[in-house]
């Protein structure tokens, strides 16, 4: 059995919808399932911001240590701890950054969004570097509320927060499109954008400045759930609803590397009020993306 022959059947064992492109660095093999489908990113967009902040620094246009100060129309709901924080806090935007990618802050992110000229300045850049396949439009706070009803999507983020415990979100909305309105990619288009953020698209140092900070991701109980103790993996994970995704770099070797970008969706409705059967289809969907990433690192190891 080949390598795209177990990604489909872990697939339909799992009962996911997926992409799956992956693209071996150094020898340059390439295969996907789906790779040209598009799916919503989720917090995966936060590599094109990513990026997008590297060709900036890259320009001279933004400094690492740069002081932004954080207000409190800034702060979004969702993952992240710069809600909790005072006003007035300066992060730097290294700071930004490192949180926007390895705990996901939403709140950083908006924050690194502006700074950056908006979603529009990061869409051009991904088109510029022809992932046309890419698009971002809206922040986390826009996204986010687009998920609500209209009655209820202006409210203070404390009374939305509460809103969630009782009622669940439009699982028709914008945040689940497949079309350019929202954020979405293909699998193949987000290899595409690690492999040029790994190889020579960037400066030396800015190049590790992007990895190092991927390097340090938190959430690594997708991809990395079943890779060998102590394999490093420069990742972003992204979630909304049943959305799962994991896109990143998994460091074999020192001389052997792959990246796996991995859209997943299910259907969440059923169990969004049932905790103990949420957590169990969790688990199966995590566990399926687990077994994709274990069943690429075994089948480019033997490189080594």
């Amino acid at each position: 059995m080949n390598l795209v022959e177990r990604i489909r059947m872990i697939i339909e064992k799992a009962d996911i919808d997926a992409g799956v492109a992956v693209w071996h660095i150094e020898s340059g093999a390439r295969l996907d399932v789906n790779g040209d489908a598009p799916y919503p990113m989720a917090s995966t967009f936060k590599i094109p911001i990513l990026a997008t902040a590297c060709k900036q620094l890259a320009e001279g246009a933004i400094s690492l240590d740069a002081r932004v100060p954080l207000a409190d129309v800034d702060k979004s709901m969702g993952s992240g701890i710069l809600p909790y924080f005072e006003s007035g806090l300066q992060p730097t935007v290294r700071d930004l950054l490192t949180l926007m990618i390895i705990i996901s802050d939403n709140t950083a992110t908006d924050i690194m969004v502006d700074y950056l000229g908006g979603a529009a300045a990061v869409e051009a850049y991904l088109h510029e570097l022809g992932l046309t396949e890419i698009f971002f439009k809206l922040n986390c706070k826009e996204l986010l509320r687009q998920a609500f009803p209209p009655e209820v999507a202006d409210l203070p983020l404390e009374e939305l927060v509460k809103w969630t415990t009782e009622n669940d979100i439009l699982r028709d909305s914008l945040p689940f499109s497949k079309g350019p309105e929202n954020n979405v990619s293909t699998a193949a288009a987000m290899t595409a954008l690690l492999h040029l953020l790994y190889g020579d698209l960037l400066p030396a140092e800015i190049r590790q400045v992007a990895l190092d900070i991927l390097y340090k991701q938190q959430y690594t109980h997708r991809i990395a759930r079943f890779l060998p103790l102590g394999t490093r993996v420069a990742s972003k994970t992204g979630t909304i609803g049943g959305i799962r995704n994991d896109c990143g770099i998994i460091r074999i070797s020192e001389t052997n590397h792959v990246i796996v970008s991995l859209f997943v969706e299910w259907d969440e409705a059923p169990v969004w009020n049932r905790p103990a059967a949420h957590h169990q289809r969790v688990f199966e969907v995590e566990t399926a993306m687990g077994g994709i990433g274990r069943a690429v690192y075994d089948e480019f190891a033997s490189l080594d």
